[in-house]
């Protein structure tokens, strides 16, 4: 389907393979709405393949997946997300699958799912009566006492598309895509009712003529074209115009439109720009007359010499252009009206006893559905298919009332009696232009696969476009042995990107047959998703679609053999020094991976596989567990997860404190200034809630999270400073045990933050109790770091041992330069905490700073009430000068981040909301200080107050020595307390703490190479295993058959950081790929757009379902 106009506006949609000359980049880009649409489930459960360069073996003829990856590894595809599957429909089996269970934007291959339900469920033969009735009698005379009524039956193609041998006929670039019309008169359909209505007598009428939409009536406009939605269709509900210029510059353009009618008028203000300028088509102006007809103001510019230029215009009310058109048509047959049109009819039921035999005038009987397929299918025809649900739920449904929902629900029941999984597959329109629209290629995979075996299979099969030869197709490939060979709708959904400037095409795809030169006989769905394009309208097909094509056709010639028989395994890593992540030494061997597990490990020097990588010299370990991001929202964003992929990261905890849910209104009205910038809706408020979502728009990343105790506490109390009642603390326990059953690890805490801060512990024991019982930890970011962090390490333990629970320390660090050297102690009692039968550890990130809010700088009771309390404060003078009064020490209640940081000089401003602020991004709180000629303390304050309190900051508080001493521990991991991002992403920020981009190779480059602080081994079961086992994340952490194949291949020799805190956006060396559940996502530097990624749901998730 394609793109959106404004209300009022030309036509000018995206699925199409011609230039849109007659437009200008405003109306190119109404794209609230996909364009073409596609669809996609997983079904069976096959071994997909995951072939992202050519296997090592020469071979005498590229394979399939070998010509894919020429086609996905060009670098305009650089930031896409691709998902492909090819299947057999001769042996049931994949033939190629990538990334084929997530969900893609599908555009116009929806289209298949729509007209494939309403083949089967009307039938091929089926067709269509529109039908004209009388409601009086006929006298001698030839009058009708009465009126003339035409009943809407649905027909799409009350048009000239009907040739004489009963077929329909298309244009390969239809004209709701500003194609050519077709050749002969819009409106013979109607003329010929008038026809027979003057042949049955009836030469004048003393009533009214009017056009009964009864069966669904005048509604919304279709999303790809803006063409009003209705059961009458004349002309497809569109106005054609061609636009010619003059002879100079200048001059009036001249306008013709067809069909001519006194319903539209058209006042041409289009003048003859000078050659080489763009057509340009300005937003027409729309004026409804007393009358109910309607004036179209047309301005703009067409080029001299340029050719003349089709375009179209849809009709505001089709039931008022149908009607108009029928008067004249009556009229042009020698038959008068005594009545000037009157007011609409909106219930027509008075007027039913007339629809009889008896009464029956004229009838029109539609060419057999089996063409309008056909013409729907060829052209991706938005209007017919979007109208396709509609029909559905009337005419099969006979619901008149909610013909949508009950036209989806014949949809819905068609594909589950056709034995299809419906988990991957979204839909909210029939043609693909809702962002409802979401499938999985192996959903469209296995739904070709059951057309099939239908019976009227080659009715579905010959309504596709043929590549290289009609329709959508004709322009795609036409120099390919694979032309005419491919059988498959098209697909395109884009938008404007208003910062870039340039076209994002959401969504491209191609779905359906492949037959092959040797015979084979293929189904397959390709799709990729977010291509970044120039804003030219022909670039989506020039770049992307030209691409799928090529993808189709390479099927057609590819050696398919090898794709599917390449050998035992989908990936064979040979000759590298396998670190397993248990800890003991290296040892050499290979590893192959079937699907999303590790297959075999040893020597596999005669097996093969579809792709080889070559680890000579190479440490091949588990892929690295990050035990504290900050991803949960940022992968809703922006999920191309640069910054922990080149790390070799392949999976993350997250939900320190507060946690992506609960949500519900006291949760997200503090988030609102960040969900207004990102224009991101929460759409969840449970922890399963955010997880669909999640799953449905894919992560490269694994991802569990724990429930954060301030998160319910801020969902129940709001953020106020006292203790829950009674009834309170129930319904936050409730929420953490609904969240541990959603799947969530644990409960955590953050507690020098409000309002987790004015939680008292036996509040956090109640709520670790709920945990416990589900098999979850208590994670904290504790009360104090600083002068206080021995109690604050006394309340965690407590916690653990009241709630029968492990503990995990966030970030374990001694704070404050009076305190350094003081981790030996911090050590001491955790291992006695340990040694008594705690099970309690620790994750840290290698750097001495830490990083968070710049208020957080700030007297926790400076927030008691949420940020707007905290704002309102920072103006009052009396309190300024408490808090600077309780800035310049310790406390033994609450750690002062600026007292440990030794003032201004140790917070370096990160980043900034406020613009006037951004300048100072990179620079200390003592520069900011200087420049305003203020103290430090009102710096701070006056910061935090220009950015309302959205700033953030780096803090220097940590000495090295404490830092070696805690990663030396055996039960430390690493955390790196950031949230994923890319270069070139929404979250991006230049000056955040460079152990978002440096964290895992400063550990093991600059630790354990540089510093010799412990084996390699022992660093590697650090991040992998260690925290594995913690979280009880089953089948990962290890290297061994049978355990998910996420997998990190690095070089020991080169594995450094390049991030500092002047140029924290510096990607490290060392890490070569990445893999994710057995997909390669980081390859040699860069990002495969795969998101093989999977949730990590808790214990408490599988008590719950079990």
């Amino acid at each position: 389907m394609d793109v959106k106009p404004r209300k009022g506006t030309i036509c000018v949609p995206f699925d199409r393979n011609q230039p849109l000359p007659f437009s200008n980049q405003s109306q190119r880009f109404h794209i609230s709405r996909p364009t073409e649409t596609s669809t996609a489930l997983a079904v069976l459960l096959l071994v997909l393949t995951l072939l992202l360069q050519p296997p090592a073996r020469a071979q005498s003829e590229p394979t399939l997946a070998e010509r894919i990856q020429n086609v996905i590894s060009r670098p305009e595809f650089a930031h896409a997300n691709f998902g492909i599957e090819f299947y057999s429909l001769d042996t049931g089996k994949v033939v190629y699958a990538l990334n084929s269970d997530k969900l893609f934007v599908p555009a116009s291959t929806t289209k298949i799912l729509t007209e494939g339900t309403l083949l089967a469920t009307l039938g091929a033969g089926y067709r269509f009566h529109t039908r004209v009735y009388r409601t009086g009698p006929t006298d001698k005379h030839g009058t009708l006492k009465g009126d003339l009524i035409l009943v809407a039956s649905g027909d799409p193609n009350l048009s000239n598309r009907i040739q004489p041998d009963g077929t329909l006929a298309f244009v390969d670039e239809d004209h709701s895509y500003q194609g050519p019309a077709l050749p002969g008169d819009p409106l013979s359909v109607i003329k010929q009712l008038a026809k027979d209505v003057a042949a049955k007598g009836i030469h004048k009428i003393e009533g009214r003529v009017l056009v009964d939409t009864t069966l669904f009536p005048d509604g919304p406009r279709e999303g790809g074209t803006n063409v009003v939605m209705s059961s009458i269709m004349v002309n497809d509900n569109v106005i054609d115009l061609i636009g010619s210029p003059g002879a100079k510059i200048g001059d009036p353009a001249d306008l013709k439109s067809s069909p001519q009618t006194s319903y539209i008028k058209f006042v041409n203000h289009l003048l003859t720009s000078p050659a080489g300028t763009r057509p340009m088509f300005e937003s027409p102006d729309f004026a409804t007359n007393p009358d109910g007809s309607v004036s179209v103001t047309l301005s703009g510019s067409l080029p001299v010499g340029i050719a003349p230029q089709p375009a179209t215009i849809a009709v505001p009310s089709p039931t008022k252009f149908a009607e108009t058109v029928f008067r004249e048509a009556l009229s042009a047959a020698s038959i008068q009206i005594k009545n000037s049109p009157g007011p609409s009819v909106s219930d027509f039921s008075p007027y039913t006893r007339f629809y009889t035999a008896e009464n029956q005038v004229a009838e029109h009987v539609s060419p057999p559905l089996s063409e309008e397929i056909k013409v729907t299918l060829k052209v991706s025809q938005n209007l017919h298919a979007g109208m396709g649900p509609y029909l559905l739920g009337a005419l099969a449904g006979k619901d008149m009332k909610s013909p949508l929902d009950a036209g989806f629900k014949i949809e819905h029941d068609f594909l589950q009696s056709s034995k299809l999984d419906l988990s991957g597959a979204a839909q909210g329109d029939g043609a693909g232009g809702d962002w409802a629209d979401l499938f999985s290629p192996d959903f469209m995979v296995h739904y070709l696969t059951y057309w099939a075996t239908r019976p009227d299979y080659q009715v579905f099969f010959q309504a596709l476009p043929v590549l290289g030869k009609d329709g959508t197709l004709a322009k795609i490939q036409t120099n390919s042995p694979g032309a005419g060979h491919v059988f498959a709708k098209t697909g395109t959904f884009g938008s404007e990107d208003k910062l870039g400037g340039k076209m994002m095409l959401n969504g491209k795809g191609l779905a359906g047959y492949v037959l092959t030169k040797d015979g084979k006989k293929l189904a397959f769905a390709a799709y990729v998703n977010h291509v970044s394009l120039n804003p030219d309208p022909e670039a989506a097909q020039q770049v992307a679609g030209q691409a799928l094509g090529e993808i189709a056709a390479a099927a057609y010639d590819a050696n398919l053999d090898t794709s599917a028989n390449a050998g035992e395994y989908d990936l064979l890593i040979r000759n590298g020094h396998v670190i397993d992540g248990t800890g003991n030494p290296w040892f050499a061997a290979d590893v192959a991976v079937s699907g999303d597990r590790v297959a075999a490990i040893g020597d596999l020097r005669e097996a093969h596989a579809k792709r080889e990588i070559d680890a000579k010299g190479r440490i091949v370990a588990p892929g690295f567990i990050d035990m504290l991001g900050q991803s949960e929202v940022s992968l809703l964003l922006d999920n191309r997860s640069l910054s922990k992929l080149s790390q070799g990261i392949t999976t993350e905890i997250t939900g320190e404190g507060g946690s992506i849910a609960p949500e519900n209104e006291k949760t997200i009205a503090p988030q609102k200034p960040f969900l207004d910038k990102y224009k991101l809706t929460i759409d969840w408020t449970t922890l399963d809630g955010y997880f669909r979502r999640l799953e449905k728009q894919g992560t490269p990343l694994n991802i569990g999270t724990y429930v954060g105790s301030a998160q319910v506490r801020e969902a129940v109390i709001g953020d106020d400073d006292r203790a829950p009642t009674p009834a309170e603390l129930e319904q936050m326990k409730s929420l953490v045990e609904q969240a541990m059953k959603d799947g969530a690890l644990g409960v955590s805490s953050a507690l020098i933050y409000p309002p987790n801060i004015y939680a008292k512990t036996d509040e956090l024991i109640a709520l670790a109790k709920v945990a416990s019982k589900y098999g979850g930890l208590y994670a904290t970011h504790m009360r104090s770091e600083g002068a206080s962090e021995v109690s604050a390490l006394a309340e965690a333990i407590r916690i653990g041992r009241e709630a029968n629970l492990p503990v995990e320390i966030f970030h374990l660090k001694v704070s404050g330069k009076p305190r350094w050297g003081g981790m030996k102690n911090v050590v001491a009692a955790i291992q006695l905490a340990r040694d008594s039968g705690l099970d309690i550890a620790a994750d840290m990130y290698p750097y001495t700073a830490g990083a968070t809010a710049l208020a957080s700088s700030l007297p926790p009771w400076v927030a008691d009430g949420g940020v707007q309390k905290l704002l309102e404060r920072l103006k009052d003078r009396t309190i300024r000068v408490r808090v600077k009064k309780d800035l310049a020490g310790d406390h033994p209640d609450w750690e002062n981040l600026f007292y440990d940081c030794g003032g201004a000089a140790g917070i370096l401003v990160a980043s900034a909301e406020n613009p006037d602020l951004k300048q100072f991004a990179g620079k200390t709180l003592d520069d900011v200080a200087r420049t305003w000629k203020k103290s430090p303390e009102d710096t701070l304050m006056d910061f935090v107050l220009a950015d309302n309190a959205q700033s953030g900051a780096i803090y220097f508080m940590a000495s090295e020595e404490d830092l070696r001493t805690g990663l030396s521990q055996p039960w430390t991991s690493i955390g790196l307390d950031a949230g994923e991002m890319s270069l070139d992403g929404p979250t991006y920020e230049p000056h955040t703490h460079p152990r978002a981009m440096g964290s895992v190779p400063r550990f093991l480059g600059h630790y354990v190479r540089g510093e010799h602080l412990m084996p390699l081994e022992a660093a590697i079961r650090k991040i992998t295993s260690l925290p594995a086992q913690r979280e009880h994340l089953e089948g990962r952490g290890l290297l061994k058959p049978g355990y998910f194949a996420d997998i990190s291949i690095f070089d020991a020799a080169t594995i450094i950081d390049h991030a500092t805190f002047t140029k924290p956006d510096q990607l490290s060396e060392g890490i070569d790929y990445t893999i994710v559940n057995g997909q390669v996502e980081y390859d040699q530097g860069k990002l495969t757009g795969t998101t093989a990624g999977r949730v990590l749901r808790g214990r408490g998730w599988q008590a719950a379902t079990n």
